[in-house]
């Protein structure tokens, strides 16, 4: 199928992580990253003041064992051994000025989640899709993943609800977060000069607003983004349009995944200190990140991942099956616990064949 031949794909929050901060590394923009917002993540250390009560409508077995405000959500030993970043691609429509092929949305949605694990050895990316029915520390009891952003009222920004999810998802702890949105996809692929798709037939999403003919193309920002929303790609072959085989949103994670990988392997490829700068500048006003994350840090981060190619990276896929809440609502559950997945990369010993699986 015509999708077999992609390589060049969408894009993701955390890749623009990585542009600004390599952009920060190589040219020291402090003006930059003083554009860069901040949130903080504050991990409760009451068990009782992290979540209400369970609520009614959890679904039968899906509860998980433990909480927010329990031990893994203690600050961060920097010398475990292992560095973890949560990259958010969020959903919100704030800062676009053309709602075309997006459609109107109050609030904040996480499209996309990839957990970023890095070891003093080798680095491996967990794409999480979006419909995951995780445990919902703001209410005890499940909710979408991707919903969690919008936060737990007063008591809980979205990016510590989320995070704390994660951690309960993943059996690790965060160290850093990263969330970037939708308008800061555009502005990022532009300033790089574009990003190139290929594709064996021409595609088309009327909704997302995508058109790219046959071949290769360099895409714009906006065409990038399109073809990271598409959940209705079609294809043109001989009968006809046709909705491309296996199109669905594990798709787009594994598309967003490929994105992120070649984004690293071509780092190194920027001709001057300049163009990276100019990336950083144009994704800055819509990335958002941790308030511990310094710039040494940044800089440390970005140095290590310049090096990185698509081939030193691990890539771990969740496998999953659908299910139907008592509500109604079509959700994703694992088929394999994710903090077995992750324990099998950090402890490879530790894992069997059905636990550490790669993309």
């Amino acid at each position: 199928m015509g999708s077999s031949l992609l390589r060049k794909r969408s894009i993701i929050g955390g890749a623009l992580v990585v542009v600004l901060v390599t952009g920060v590394a190589v040219a020291f923009a402090a003006s930059t990253w003083g554009e860069v917002k901040r949130v903080t993540i504050d991990r409760p250390t009451d068990p009782a003041a992290a979540s209400a009560d369970p609520a009614d409508d959890g679904e039968p077995g899906q509860k998980t064992e433990k909480s927010a405000g329990e031990a893994e959500f203690g600050l961060v030993d920097p010398d475990d051994g292992l560095d973890v970043f949560l990259l958010v691609g969020s959903d919100s429509r704030d800062d676009l000025d053309d709602l075309e092929g997006f459609g109107e949305f109050s609030g904040n949605r996480a499209d996309v989640l990839i957990v970023l694990l890095r070891t003093q050895t080798e680095a491996a990316l967990l794409s999480l899709p979006r419909d995951l029915w995780v445990a919902d520390p703001c209410t005890g009891g499940e909710a979408r993943i991707n919903g969690l952003l919008e936060g737990c009222g007063e008591k809980m920004n979205g990016p510590t609800l989320l995070t704390l999810a994660v951690e309960s998802l993943i059996g690790e702890t965060v160290d850093h977060f990263a969330l970037v949105d939708l308008a800061g996809f555009q502005g990022a692929v532009d300033a790089i000069g574009g990003y190139e798709i290929c594709v064996e037939l021409p595609v088309r999403d009327i909704r997302a607003n995508l058109e790219l003919p046959a071949g290769c193309t360099m895409a714009s920002g906006e065409q990038a983004l399109a073809w990271l929303r598409s959940r209705r790609t079609q294809e043109l072959t001989d009968a006809g349009w046709r909705t491309m085989p296996g199109v669905s949103d594990l798709v787009r994670n594994d598309r967003q995944r490929a994105f992120l990988i070649d984004v690293m392997a071509s780092l190194a490829d920027f001709s001057s200190p300049q163009a990276v700068t100019a990336a950083a500048r144009a994704v800055a006003p819509f990335l958002t990140v941790d308030s511990d994350l310094t710039l040494i840090e940044a800089v440390s981060i970005a140095w290590t991942m310049r090096g990185l190619s698509s081939g030193s990276l691990i890539e771990l896929s969740v496998p999953v099956y659908s299910y139907t809440t008592q509500q109604g609502a079509a959700v994703l559950l694992p088929s394999i616990p994710v903090d077995e997945i992750v324990a099998g990369f950090v402890v490879p010993e530790t894992a069997d064949s059905a636990t550490l699986l790669t993309g």
